[in-house]
């Protein structure tokens, strides 16, 4: 599971039993100060971790509605079973009395050291990210004025169809970290369909696998499809070593910038 780092990044308060609190800080915002869709994955999947004493397996998290930066988010944790390997959870966060996200997701105990591990696939041939550009979102002028979750995180364009590396800013990797970077999913879509934009999440879902290792993770864009409006797309989470991390997939609402 988490080493509990993550619990100080997101501002995570326990305050009862399966209760959390934290506040929206600009860091955990977007670039026009709402609610950042990986904050949503990122906290449900931090606090599932902290109440089962076990590691992500997979999150799950549907967004309702949004807030501003400065907000309270209160998350109420449901641990529907816990088995001899692994617990059913649900996370409710609500700001004030409307509801914010809804999550769902199992935790598991670490596994046994002869267990079978093979992850499928291959880690795309992109350059390593030192030797990348500088990524950030090419944004029009109006309200997205700015740094949000880039104060605490880091991209590098990897390649042309829209594949980025990702780090958080002096802190180690974790599956909580991995789902806040992985929310660039909608980004990438976009830039496969040669234009730049972003999107407004629907929901957002993270399948995790072996422990994640260094700072950097290549966020490998699986681009579905951008239909009536909306983004569909998934991605593969490597390590910079070349070991599959997880799966991501999204659906977002489409914001074209061009």
């Amino acid at each position: 599971m988490s080493d509990g780092s993550d619990i100080d990044w997101l501002g995570l308060e326990r305050t009862g039993e399966g209760r959390w609190e934290f506040v929206v800080t600009s860091g955990l915002a977007r670039l026009d100060g709402k609610f950042y869709g990986g904050t949503g994955i990122a906290s449900a999947t931090a606090v599932m971790e902290a109440e089962t004493g076990r590691r992500a397996l997979w999150t799950t998290v549907q967004f309702v509605s949004s807030c501003a930066e400065g907000a309270t988010v209160r998350a109420e944790v449901a641990v529907g079973a816990a088995g001899r390997r692994s617990s059913q959870v649900q996370v409710s966060a609500w700001v004030d009395d409307r509801l914010l996200y809804s999550a769902l997701g199992s935790t598991g105990a670490p596994p046994a050291a002869d267990a079978l591990s093979v992850g499928f696939g291959q880690m795309p041939d992109v350059p390593a990210p030192e030797d990348c550009p500088p990524w950030r979102p090419r944004i029009p002028s109006g309200p997205f004025t700015g740094q949000g979750w880039l104060e605490i995180s880091e991209g590098r364009a990897a390649s042309e169809s829209g594949s980025m590396w990702m780090r958080m800013r002096d802190r180690p990797l974790t599956r909580p970290a991995m789902g806040f970077l992985a929310d660039v999913v909608p980004s990438g879509v976009v830039r496969a369909a040669g234009h730049t934009g972003a999107g407004t999440s629907l929901d957002n879902s993270i399948r995790f696998g072996p422990e994640p290792d260094g700072d950097w993770m290549l966020v490998d864009v699986d681009p579905y499809m951008i239909s009536s409006g909306y983004v569909h797309g998934a991605a593969r989470l490597w390590s910079s070593g070349g070991a599959l991390l997880g799966v991501a997939s999204q659906t977002a609402s489409a914001l074209i910038f061009d």
